[in-house]
């Protein structure tokens, strides 16, 4: 009997004193005591919760490249980069305005296609030219370096840059000019069953990383744009080539004709596989193995134009100067207006997207559905 009573008379001690416990723990999360650092507006430091890190996943890039590697005459660092400030690449009227960009474009994806087909290797000056696309217009190689100025020169006349085709008044290529050009080209050298152009209007990212996983070429043409509090403003476009994406934390690499921004240490992500010596001269990209193919990070944006964004492609206005009124796409046109000093906005807002279809799998399919024999 005793023992039941001490026993009892424990439980009791210790259950009141849990209940002192808990009742000094409700008094100080109500009443707190002294100073207290809180952790947001009405939390207390009794709620707070160790915050849970989020990794930036490892970057996966999908690079434009050869499988296999790409013959060293050809594009041994991917995707071209050829420099649009070199020649009378101009306005006519303005030797400071840089106008070839959109033909630059589509030599490096030309340079680059042909490249992925072109079934030998020997480098120039040895003379090696085995797929249509890209003529020599000398006599040396395709892929020669001298081949650079005159295949631009000849794109600038097909893409009607600054109208010296039709007289027509306009600075730079017009996106519809640029890719019915391409097309023809294409058929001219009679791979029109082979490849296919089309422009894509605010072109998704993930369409970039579809493209690229096929191994498609695609250029961009950049819209440079100012919200200026109530609209906004269109101050003109940018044509470049994409060299790669990177799914997991959004990127995209671009082959710039105007800039070389991660050689110039103005960007931290990028990549320049061949190693050679910056500042350069313009012509240097003309060996194709030399490159700077500047990575940014693609942000989802508002308003009219792309809904997708370079960031911080244009930190400064000194940087897209060179493209107001140039390049300018009609469907914009009456967002047309002058820099107001706000922050510019790089839209993607087109997308012209070369597209290949292997010709073997078209010439073979008839002979496997021949053979099969199906069953229900």
């Amino acid at each position: 009997m005793h023992r039941r009573l001490k026993l009892a008379h424990t439980c009791w001690w210790r259950a009141s004193l849990m209940a002192l416990l808990m009742l000094g723990l409700v008094v100080l999360y109500v009443f707190p005591v002294g100073s207290v650092v809180w952790a947001t507006p009405q939390q207390s430091p009794l709620r707070q919760t160790i915050p849970t890190l989020t990794p930036t996943p490892i970057p996966s890039w999908i690079w434009i490249s050869r499988p296999g590697g790409n013959p060293v005459d050809c594009a041994p660092s991917g995707m071209p980069d050829f420099d649009q400030k070199q020649e009378s690449w101009h306005d006519p009227a303005s030797s400071a305005t840089w106008t070839h960009c959109g033909p630059l474009a589509v030599a490096d994806v030309i340079w680059w296609l042909d490249s992925r087909f072109e079934p030998g290797s020997t480098p120039p000056p040895g003379v090696s030219d085995g797929y249509p696309l890209l003529p020599s217009f000398g006599i040396w190689d395709d892929h020669d370096a001298q081949n650079v100025v005159p295949l631009v020169n000849e794109f600038a006349n097909r893409l009607d840059t600054n109208g010296m085709r039709t007289g027509a008044q306009h600075l730079g290529t017009d996106v519809s000019t640029l890719a019915s050009a391409l097309q023809t080209y294409v058929a001219e050298k009679g791979l029109q069953s082979t490849y296919s152009v089309t422009v894509t209007e605010s072109p998704t990212f993930e369409r970039l990383v579809t493209c690229l996983r096929r191994g498609h070429a695609v250029i961009l043409l950049l819209g440079f744009w100012e919200w200026q509090g109530d609209i906004w403003v269109y101050l003109g476009g940018h044509y470049v080539a994409v060299a790669g994406v990177e799914p997991a934390n959004g990127l995209v690499a671009i082959s710039d004709p105007f800039g070389d921004a991660f050689e110039a240490g103005e960007i931290a992500l990028g990549r320049s596989p061949v190693a050679h010596t910056y500042p350069h001269a313009p012509e240097v990209h003309n060996e194709a193995r030399y490159v700077s193919q500047d990575a940014y990070l693609a942000v989802t944006t508002e308003g009219p134009g792309g809904k997708w964004a370079l960031d911080n492609y244009a930190p400064a206005y000194e940087k897209i100067q060179n493209f107001v009124g140039l390049n300018v796409t009609p469907a914009f046109e009456s967002y047309r207006g002058d820099y107001g000093g706000a922050a510019i906005t790089t839209k993607i807002d087109y997308a012209i997207i070369v597209s290949w279809e292997p010709t073997w799998y078209v010439l073979h399919l008839p002979i496997i559905l021949k053979g099969a024999r199906w069953s229900p």
